[in-house]
């Protein structure tokens, strides 16, 4: 993997990435739009079938004109309901079978390597530590350093700023669509991961610059 790399910089999502898809989607939806309705948001800005990162991502551009003090309180319920889902799906986290050894053989590579997750700081930063996958990123950016969640490519355009890290030479590898949109709007390269939040969204991502079944068969597609 060392000789003709086309990329220095590989950036992964956690959840449905390095560590199996845990969140409750469906329920997180309906609770978090709950707590929108409540605020007295009309449920409709939202579409038919708004899914967490949208929800986030709308009621930041819907509350752009409310008092700052009502925004932050509407954020701070939310942010509850997110953390208490990312602990639920934290609880029950494992790494995919092939994480560790992909990612050893990166790191003996000597390929920078970063996370961007729509999780938490605390989830994030939790389960890297508990399975000894810490080690491995330089930059760990969570919903927490960032307004907005991807699709918005805000986090992986911060990620590529304090590595200091060329665009051109940065490949992101996510498991949704979402992820792959974000990696389209900064833009870097992309690869998609079969199998993640795919399974339950049903949403493929054939746009990506890539695509794989297993991270395995990453090292296939970093030399030329």
């Amino acid at each position: 993997m060392a000789s003709e790399r086309k990329f220095d910089v590989i950036l992964f999502d956690l959840e449905g990435t390095l560590v199996d898809f845990q969140w409750r989607l469906n329920d997180a939806v309906q609770e978090i739009l709950q707590v929108l309705v409540s605020a007295g948001i009309d449920p409709a800005l939202y579409g038919q079938s708004p899914g967490y990162a949208g929800l986030y991502n709308n009621t930041r551009d819907i509350t752009g004109g409310w008092k700052t003090a009502d925004s932050n309180s509407l954020f701070d319920q939310l942010a509850a309901v997110y953390e208490r889902y990312d602990r639920d799906a934290l609880s029950r986290w494992a790494p995919y079978p092939d994480t560790v050894d992909i990612l050893t053989r990166l790191s003996d590579c000597r390929y920078r390597m970063g996370v961007v997750s729509n999780c938490g700081a605390h989830a994030s930063e939790t389960v890297l530590e508990k399975f000894g996958l810490a080690g491995h990123f330089e930059i760990v950016l969570s919903r927490n350093d960032v307004e907005y969640l991807k699709p918005r490519p805000e986090s992986l355009k911060l990620a590529i700023k304090k590595l200091c890290a060329p665009a051109d030479r940065t490949l992101f590898v996510g498991d949704s669509l979402n992820d792959i949109l974000a990696a389209d709007r900064v833009p870097i390269a992309s690869c998609f991961l079969s199998g993640g939040e795919s399974l339950v969204t049903g949403e493929y991502a054939d746009i990506a610059t890539f695509q794989i079944s297993s991270l395995s068969m990453l090292p296939d597609i970093l030399i030329r």
